[in-house]
């Protein structure tokens, strides 16, 4: 069971949870109501692909043999060969099997949109790593990490509520899109050499070091400052003390920025993820009383 753990990796599925809480709070801004079993089901099904986009890294990067003793980053339990290939394979295969189960009723509730965005993600979650155009190879992680982590999730768990594109879920749907580029980012900067030693053509090597540690930053005042746009055009009074969020992991950043390129950037990945989580938990509180009161 701890291999396993170290390929799903749990401490990334805060990548996925949290923009499907800002699109529910979204949903309930918008119409004072949620539908609690689609709710639970877009969680789940959201959980499930990132695990699943997990198994995909850690089988097909061993595939590749991109794993080698240059990496900073985590066990990978395939190469490693603490988890056999058939193994990995066979354990992807089924978990992309149950998020299209549990997509099924999502997409059957949400009709053609619904059903684009589903496969678009069962894709992603393979796509990333796997494929004949790679994402994570070609130097698109980052913007695919904002599309599907951000403003799919968001407005696509805001439809399923209210079943209309929520401008509000489009504009929030950068903030946790930004931040989860950012969490790409860093582990693109924490593997820099390792890539370059492999050929995997990621925005970091292709544009250097400065250039990641810059786009890590840019990305994390982004969010913030989505999140300031959205509290005055929609006079959301209590996102000012999100504002203040980012000042709590200074630290982070400052690491980020400035410290040498070393395992310790595992940690600050894990606290940019936490950071995300929080962000749109904050973003979700403020909205709903700003509403209420």
């Amino acid at each position: 069971m701890k291999n396993w753990m170290l390929a799903i990796r749990p401490k990334t599925l805060f990548a996925s949870l949290a923009p499907v809480v800002l699109g529910l709070a979204v949903a309930y801004v918008e119409t004072q109501t949620l539908n609690g079993l689609i709710a639970v089901l877009t969680i789940l099904c959201a959980l499930v692909l990132q695990i699943a986009s997990n198994l995909a890294n850690d089988y097909l990067d061993a595939l590749r043999g991109v794993d080698n003793e240059t990496r900073l980053g985590p066990t990978r339990v395939t190469s490693s060969g603490l988890i056999s290939l058939t193994s990995m394979k066979n354990a992807l295969i089924l978990a992309l099997a149950v998020a299209f189960a549990l997509g099924i009723y999502l997409m059957f509730v949400g009709g053609p949109f619904i059903m684009v965005i589903g496969l678009l993600s069962l894709y992603f979650a393979y796509g990333y790593t796997g494929g004949p155009f790679p994402l994570s190879y070609n130097g698109l992680g980052e913007v695919a990490a904002f599309i599907f982590f951000g403003v799919i999730a968001v407005v696509g768990t805001t439809y399923l509520q209210t079943h209309s594109v929520s401008r509000l879920a489009l504009i929030l749907g950068m903030g946790p899109g930004f931040i989860s580029a950012c969490i790409l980012a860093v582990n693109n900067l924490r593997d820099i050499v390792s890539d370059t030693d492999t050929n995997k053509r990621t925005l970091a090597v292709r544009f250097g070091e400065k250039f990641q540690r810059y786009l890590c930053i840019s990305t994390i005042l982004l969010s913030i400052t989505v999140c300031i746009y959205v509290m005055v055009a929609y006079q959301f009074k209590w996102l000012l003390p999100v504002i203040i969020l980012p000042f709590f992991f200074h630290k982070t950043w400052l690491q980020i920025l400035y410290h040498p390129i070393d395992a310790k950037l595992n940690t600050a990945l894990a606290r940019t993820a936490q950071y995300n989580l929080l962000y749109c938990v904050s973003v979700s509180a403020g909205m709903i009383l700003s509403y209420k009161l």
